[in-house]
Order: structure tokens, then sequence, then C-alpha cells
């Protein structure tokens, strides 16, 4: 099989950039797998001080790493942080966009990998009358309960695909669990970019932006047939179910944070049952687990990519000494989450230990 992981001189130069904050675990298997799949550059912008990441992440030639609002906000309208983390990424990205000589730029998070499988550069230098190239969504679901144990690492299981006839057909196959699913998936469907520079756009979270002032798509774009992203919701289920912790509790001025109605069911089931953690794994399964017969019926639709992906191996390489298990990233997780544990105990009874893989 052909190497995809090196840009061919003379071909476009790509790059990734992503505001985050997650165990070093995680952060260090970002920017290993995608400075293996052929990414010149991977910008790294903690949105707070994590110094395990840090050092693991120092020296690694190809990774840039800095601070949100380490320039002072300078570009931002009212120059000061962001009350939005979107905001945070949008402003993060934009910088990168504008300042690192990248041809094109990538915008993912954490827990969303680009899986290569064509020339990538090649694509992008065919690209002559768009302005951005979108990355579709493989999903991450578990197989079975049993994936989640001491002994497997936080990227086994398969990978589901959007469903367009998700909604006319969704419940012959997931039944009354299908209201948790947003086209078959349980996070977002709507991708990430790849996007020209030097044309003065923004990087939203999802798509590009004619300038930071546009709110709605307009720029031209086409899907990328060499690239998707991997998107794990949730490394482990307590990495899941403390999203739905954080989001039932974040508070933003101006419009409310757009969901869709499936991730909003997903929230308010969670806060529900917040103190009960055998019933929050019951819904964690509900809604990213997955039997042979829901595999079998994707794989007919189409929407079913298979099992496993290069970003263990390609994580190992880079970093042999790390222990990438759900036991090891849940006990991280412990730790640097050790505040949002602590408020969602006080508001509704969670308890993270209970949830953890041990």
């Amino acid at each position: 099989m052909r190497n995809y992981s090196k840009t061919e001189p003379g071909l476009p130069r790509w790059g990734v950039v992503g505001t985050v904050d997650e165990p070093a675990i995680l952060l260090a298997a970002w920017v290993a797998h995608h400075l293996a799949v052929g990414a010149s550059e991977v910008h790294v912008f903690h949105d707070r001080p994590n110094p395990q990441a840090q050092t693991l992440l120092a020296g690694v030639a190809g990774c840039f790493q800095y601070f949100s609002g380490d320039d002072g906000w300078r570009r931002h309208w009212r120059g000061k942080r962001p009350d939005r983390v979107e905001t945070r990424q949008k402003y993060n990205a934009t910088r990168v966009l504008s300042d690192s000589g990248l041809d094109w730029v990538a915008h993912c998070d954490a827990d969303e990998f680009i899986h290569i499988f064509g020339p990538v550069d090649r694509e992008l230098a065919s690209v002559t009358e768009k302005a951005w190239l979108r990355l579709a969504v493989d999903e991450r679901c578990y197989l079975s309960r049993d994936t989640v144990g001491r002994g497997n690492d936080i990227f086994a299981g398969g990978f589901r695909q959007h469903w367009p006839g998700f909604d006319t057909q969704g419940a012959r196959v997931y039944g009354p669990r299908q209201r948790y699913l947003n086209q078959g998936c349980c996070g977002h469907t709507a991708g990430k970019s790849i996007t020209r520079a030097g044309q003065g756009y923004a990087i939203g979270v999802h798509y590009p932006l004619k300038d930071w002032n546009t709110r709605k798509l307009t720029l031209p774009y086409r899907r990328a047939t060499n690239a998707r992203i991997l998107h794990f919701d949730g490394l482990t289920p307590l990495h899941y179910l403390l999203k739905m912790m954080r989001r039932a509790m974040t508070v933003v001025k101006g419009d409310p944070i757009p969901m869709s109605t499936p991730r909003q069911t997903q929230f308010a089931h969670a806060v529900k049952i917040a103190d009960l953690p055998s019933a929050l794994m019951d819904l964690w399964w509900l809604v990213q687990g997955m039997d042979a017969a829901a595999v079998a019926a994707l794989l007919a639709q189409g929407a079913w990519a298979g099992q496993g992906s290069p970003v263990l191996a390609n994580a190992q390489a880079l970093f042999p000494e790390l222990d990438f298990s759900a036991a090891a990233f849940d006990a991280a997780l412990l730790d640097h989450e050790a505040a949002l544990i602590a408020k969602a105990y006080d508001r509704f009874g969670f308890d993270a230990q209970a949830l953890a893989i041990r």
C-alpha cells in the first residue's frame, strides 16, 4: 500500500489546528497521528495550562504549542477572552490560517482524527475554485460492553456514518433509542473543514466563513474524497458522560448553543439519572453501543465504515512509553477534570469514580 504520509515537493502543505483541554494521553495521540498521516504542522492551543501535555509535546518536530489568548486576543473586537469555547476555537483556528504559512488548514477537536486513505496533498492541488474541503464523519461506536475493559485501548471499536434514510428507517434498527441519534450518529454529522489560506477567511467550528463577521456558510466547497474525520465522541464512557454534565452546566450569554434535538435528549436524560451510575452506563450503551444486527443493517445501507483505525499505532510509534488503555485514560481524566467532577457531584450527585474503568 502506498504511503500517503508525506507531502510531495511542490504540492500544497496542510496542517491541523485545535483548541484543546484534555488529558495529555489524548493530546499526545492527536499530535502523533496527524504528523504520521501527513500534516506538515500541528498547532495545539491549550485552553488552560496542561503541564504534562506541554512537556510531552515539547520538542516534537512539527508541533507548535500556544495558550488561548497568549496574543492578548488582539484580533478580537473586544480584545478579551471570549466566553464561548466555540468563539475561542474560531479565533485560534483563524490565527493559524492567517499566520502559519500553511497552504491549507484543517480544524479538529482533540477527539477528532483525520483518516487519510488517498493523497490529500494531490487532492488539495486539484481544488482550484473551492474555498474548502469538507471532511465527512465516521463516528466510533462500541460492539460490546467488554470493549471498554481494562485490556482495551481508547481507540477500539467500529465506525458508523451519516445515514440519509435514518429518519424513516432508523426505528427498525434502533427501536426507541432512535431518539438519541442524529442521522444515525450520537454526535455531529456536519463534519469538519480543510480551508484554503491566504484569502482572509475565518475558520468556524465546522466550516470556514468569508470573514470574521460572517455567520452563515457562503463559501463554496466540495467533499473530500481522500480523507474523513474519525470522531471519538467520548474516549471512554466516563469521558462521554462528562460531556453530558459539562453541557448541562454550561450557561452562555446571547443565543443558545446550537445542537440537534437528539443531542439535547442525551443531555436531558443524563441529568435526570446523573446520580445513578448503572443507569448512566445503560444510557451510554443505548447511544454508542451496536449489536451484530445493527451493524449488518448499517452495512446494507452503506452507513458502516468497519472496524479498526491507525490511531493507536501512530500514537505508539511516537510515544511508545505511554499507556493508551481505557483504564489509564480514565485515571488521567479523573485528575484532569477534578473541578468539573466535583461540581457535577455537588449539583447532580454524579459519581465519576463509580464510572471510571479500573
